[in-house]
């Protein structure tokens, strides 16, 4: 099989029609079928099945469908680095916890640029499960998350430390307490990440259900400047690190520090695969992050909680 087979298979399963897809590639009808006989031919499986409507997909179409999507979605990533490559810059590719990019600054990767002017940093935002697991896949040469993550496959290096944190109004009953725990939240509106994020789910299910407390989840979502303003409607309060905490301070809102079953915060760790070599560009980038972050230490359990955040 090749990646034209492959493709011109996604591409009449996503127009449910042969002559549809021919259409979408500007090819004939005959190129199409040719190319779906031929894979059927090789994988000795029907791939569609003709109905009253046109054509169905078969169950081994629909079984191999995710593994097909993922091939072709790793000739792009091929290609595009090829396109890089002509331009003679490295990639680091770093998959990394929301709003992580944004908290190192653009201070940051001018600074990096104006270093390695060679080496083009690609951050790509994700969850913390999302992160561990591209990097798993080899999709990219780090990943920024918090614990739990396997220690056997990957290499574990600690960046800083973040507190836990609740945004709320000033109004709100809690804003008198200097320090907030789960019980203080017994009967409360509170949005966040949610259980999209494997450290929040986690300490949502044994700290908040589990221990019967009587909260309402609003909204889960990674959009800060929704949650932001969620808070700053006295609508909820907002259970979010501390990094993303001093990234957005809408006006009437204020921060305080946040502990849940004992725990004031999470730690944050560049990851990378034990079984691969990092690239000299990855390296360079790691001695670049970490060297900026020690020379610039940002005292998150007071930042955080500041009006105006502190920048690297």
């Amino acid at each position: 099989m090749n990646q034209k087979q492959l493709a011109y298979f996604l591409a009449v399963y996503d127009a449910g029609s042969i002559q549809a897809a021919a259409d979408r590639l500007y090819i004939t009808r005959q190129g199409v079928s040719r190319a779906l006989r031929q894979l059927e031919d090789e994988l000795a499986q029907p791939l569609f099945t003709r109905t009253t409507n046109g054509i169905a997909p078969t169950d081994f179409a629909q079984a191999i469908l995710p593994h097909v999507r993922q091939l072709l979605n790793e000739y792009d990533y091929i290609a595009g680095t090829q396109t890089l490559a002509a331009q003679q810059h490295s990639v680091v590719t770093v998959y990394a916890l929301d709003h992580i990019a944004g908290w190192l600054g653009a201070a940051f990767f001018c600074a990096f640029a104006a270093e390695h002017p060679d080496i083009t940093p690609s951050f790509i935002e994700s969850t913390d499960c999302g992160a561990t697991e591209a990097l798993a896949r080899g999709r990219g040469d780090f990943a920024i998350t918090t614990e739990p993550f396997d220690t056997t496959r990957f290499v574990a290096k600690k960046l800083f430390r973040t507190p836990f944190c609740l945004r709320m109004h000033k109004n709100h009953p809690l804003a008198t307490k200097a320090v907030i725990t789960v019980e203080d939240l017994d009967g409360a509106a509170v949005a966040g990440k949610g259980r999209a994020y494997q450290c929040f789910q986690e300490k949502i299910d044994r700290h908040f259900l589990a221990a019967h407390i009587d909260i309402r989840i609003l909204l889960e979502t990674s959009d800060e400047t929704l949650l932001a303003s969620l808070a700053a409607a006295n609508k909820a309060v907002i259970l979010e690190h501390g990094y993303t905490a001093a990234l957005v301070s809408p006006p009437d809102t204020i921060v305080r520090p946040f502990t849940i079953g004992g725990e004031d915060g999470a730690d944050i760790f560049l990851l990378q695969r034990r079984d691969q070599l990092p690239t000299q560009s990855a390296r360079l980038f790691q001695t670049f992050l970490v060297r900026h972050i020690s020379m610039h230490p940002k005292d998150l359990q007071e930042s955080c909680f500041q009006t105006n955040p502190a920048t690297l």
